[in-house]
């Protein structure tokens, strides 16, 4: 790596133009000779930003209304607080080989309604599991066939400030009492990262969904404000 050095100046020392211009030459000299660790100056110019093949393409999904999507669901399903503004991202492309995607999602957890948050008969060490809900952002995909879909990844959540087998709870008329406090008007987030090792041009990305559940279906997870964005770094 090329290395500029500069002078020390004490007071009483009278140096040389040459010597007040040296580390100015030599930072020309090392920029002219970039090595493998080095960046060239004017890599990326305002043209890596404002053409058909910008460095990064950002896609995003935002919902910023006030209509409520509410769900008792056990098994995920698409967020859609109107029933036409579901919350999905198009992206239609096919990545380069180790080309990177990477996804964060976020929102607001409405009004909600937990009835069931524990469950006794449950097998030790699920029987905090009714408390949870869970959100997923799922792919949609084509390796040259049909559609195909995989996870992205599950993020849980707690109706309750209590949870799991560690929660307090009173047994009345042999069943157990809800305890812990609702937590409504929370917000969740989180995101992830995709790397594509396929060869370039074998897989095709289709779209991006923001999915949640809820494990007990006595209890209601109710969304309001929610958004997605992806990132596509490009080579």
């Amino acid at each position: 790596m090329p290395i500029v050095k500069t002078n020390l100046w004490e007071e009483g020392d009278v140096p040389t133009a040459a010597q007040l211009n040296a580390p100015y030459n030599d930072s020309q000299t090392a920029t002219a000779d970039i090595d493998a660790l080095n960046t060239r100056d004017n890599w990326i110019t305002v043209h890596h930003f404002n053409n058909a093949n910008p460095c990064n393409i950002l896609f995003d999904f935002v919902y910023d209304g006030t209509s409520d999507f509410q769900t008792s669901s056990t098994s995920y399903v698409l967020i859609d607080s109107t029933g036409v503004d579901p919350a999905k991202i198009d992206l239609n492309y096919s990545p380069n080989q180790y080309e990177v995607l990477r996804i964060e999602a976020s929102g607001l957890v409405d009004d909600i309604e937990a009835i069931n948050t524990y469950d006794n008969t449950l097998p030790a060490g699920q029987r905090g599991n009714p408390n949870y809900y869970a959100f997923q952002i799922l792919l949609y995909y084509n390796i040259g066939g049909g559609t195909l879909t995989t996870s992205l990844g599950e993020w849980g959540y707690s109706f309750t400030s209590a949870g799991g087998d560690g929660r307090y709870y009173t047994a009345v008329n042999g069943a157990p009492e809800n305890t812990g406090v609702p937590l409504a008007y929370q917000t969740f987030q989180f995101s992830t990262a995709l790397v594509n090792t396929s060869t370039a041009g074998s897989i095709t990305y289709e779209k991006l969904e923001l999915r949640c559940k809820v494990y007990d279906g006595a209890n209601t997870l109710s969304i309001t404000r929610n958004n997605m964005i992806a990132v596509r770094a490009r080579h």
